[in-house]
């Protein structure tokens, strides 16, 4: 069984980060030999951070919790909590609920099936039917088309993996939006580290609105792609 860092990183989250953390921490209480969940509260306004330490309280020896402003966005979070975390993997999820903890297993099992894998990235095949809405439907495939054209790989990659975190520490990553969670498998991979893929269910999140889907964040996604595609054609960054 392996030992694993969970990050889950959460912005204004405060209706369901409880019961998305009590709902992890079960799960790797069954499924792994040792683990922690680091709570990242992204610059949130509400009371996320104390509802989060409220299950610190419960769970002192499995659970930090980390707290900063102003909000940075999904990839400053996962990077602040993968910078905390002590186990050997890695990965993150959600604090919304869309993304059961149970499904980790699958990424789990590859790697307790395979040692010489060191990446797992993961792929949700029914998400529009599970839980995404048109807008995210079009957004979804608008930016995998996108991530095609600037970098060349056409892997299919939702956002959810297992890193070891040796091998995180030694890939550069520059992105503090969702595009992170691209950004970092594609680098990996490049870099040479063994990858395999699982598919996911998802669900649709506990309570509240998606934050993903406004203008300002698309666009700085937009910009982040595009470094990566000149970083990947010139071997440089340009911005």
């Amino acid at each position: 069984m392996l030992a694993v860092s969970v990050v889950m990183y959460a912005w204004n989250e405060e209706e369901n980060v409880i019961p998305c953390m009590e709902e992890a921490l079960d799960f790797l209480a069954e499924a792994t030999a040792d683990y922690e969940l680091i709570l990242v509260s992204d610059g949130s306004s509400d009371g996320t951070a104390a509802a989060a330490r409220s299950v610190q309280e419960r769970h002192p020896d499995h659970v930090q919790v980390i707290e900063y402003h102003p909000n940075r966005g999904i990839g400053g979070a996962l990077k602040t909590g993968f910078d905390a975390a002590r186990h050997e993997w890695l990965c993150g999820l959600p604090a919304d609920g869309q993304v059961p903890p149970s499904g980790l297993k699958n990424l789990f099992d590859v790697v307790e099936s395979d040692p010489c894998i060191d990446l797992v990235t993961c792929h949700f095949p029914h998400r529009f039917q599970e839980a995404d809405n048109l807008a995210r439907k079009v957004l979804s495939r608008g930016l995998r088309g996108l991530m095609w054209l600037s970098t060349g790989v056409s892997r299919k990659l939702d956002g959810v993996y297992l890193i070891r975190r040796a091998d995180y520490a030694m890939i550069p990553t520059f992105s503090d939006t969702f595009f992170f969670n691209l950004e970092l498998p594609i680098k990996a991979i490049r870099s040479g580290l063994a990858p395999a893929a699982t598919t996911m269910h998802i669900r649709p999140r506990r309570a509240g609105e998606s934050k993903v889907v406004n203008r300002r964040r698309i666009q700085q996604v937009l910009v982040d792609m595009l470094g990566l595609g000149m970083e990947i054609r010139l071997g440089r960054r340009l911005w």
